[in-house]
């Protein structure tokens, strides 16, 4: 059979995960660029790292998935705004927010949260803590996107789940296994979310094909942001003593 030809959701999945999990670490600097209904603009910059904690068996150590630490570098009255997220297995997830205003950090709910006032949430910013096993997987139509080939995969979460949507459809791109194009639908099966990566903006960083350009429109408000990757720095040593919360007083 043609390669994809037997693959189910499930395993088209698994092999997406598998690209984004080949970064163990990772540092990020970009910018989003976002506007309104009236097409009035506002830039962000920010930072992100993140080092994934599981081990060789894809579980977690001492509890811990991952952590991912995002500052903002811009504008100036938001700049050094830092957020902490422990993606745990033992117990709820630690979340925690740097005010530069309030020179404290205090803990936070970040899930379903906008980042300083964006169309992407946290949840979408978090994709490296994707969890295969908190979703149930159904391959549809494959669908040509950007003029690439594309699988078509539904995923639906399962009751529990740590995301803010209930469902989403992703095409995939069969090369690289990277999606494209994302819908999302909340709780109420309500369509409130568009990711769109363009296929040119797909690089290699040791290994990993990411995409250096996305743009997430907010199906319900009439407003899309996009996110510019600037600098990738694949698997970098990060020592545990950055993902703390010392670490965002200091940064």
């Amino acid at each position: 059979l043609p390669e994809g030809t037997a693959l189910g959701g499930r395993e088209i999945y698994d092999r997406l995960f598998k690209n984004r999990k080949r970064l163990r670490t990772v540092v990020e600097a970009g910018r989003i660029l976002s506007k309104d209904p009236a097409g009035n603009p506002q830039e962000t910059h920010f930072e992100l790292r993140a080092k994934d904690y599981r081990g060789p068996d894809d579980q977690p150590t001492d509890g811990v998935f991952a952590k991912v630490v995002i500052i903002l570098t811009g504008p100036r009255d938001i700049e050094h705004t830092g957020y902490l997220y422990v993606h745990r297995n033992d117990r709820a997830d630690d979340q925690f927010i740097y005010s530069p205003m309030r020179k404290r950090v205090a803990r936070a709910n970040l899930r379903g949260q906008n980042v300083a006032g964006t169309d992407f949430s946290f949840d979408d910013f978090l994709t490296t803590l994707d969890d295969l096993e908190q979703a149930t997987y159904r391959r549809l139509p494959d669908e040509t996107v950007d003029g690439v080939p594309c699988y078509v995969v539904e995923a639906t979460m399962l009751e529990g789940s740590r995301s803010r949507y209930s469902r989403s459809v992703a095409a995939i791109e069969k090369e690289h296994y990277v999606p494209l194009r994302t819908r999302y639908w909340d709780e109420v099966g309500v369509a409130v979310k568009e990711l769109r990566s363009p296929r040119a903006s797909l690089k290699p960083f040791d290994g990993v094909w990411v995409p250096t350009e996305s743009t997430m429109t907010d199906l319900l408000e009439d407003t899309h942001s996009t996110v510019t990757l600037q600098r990738v720095d694949p698997n970098p040593a990060l020592d545990d003593s950055e993902f703390n919360t010392a670490a965002l007083e200091r940064r």
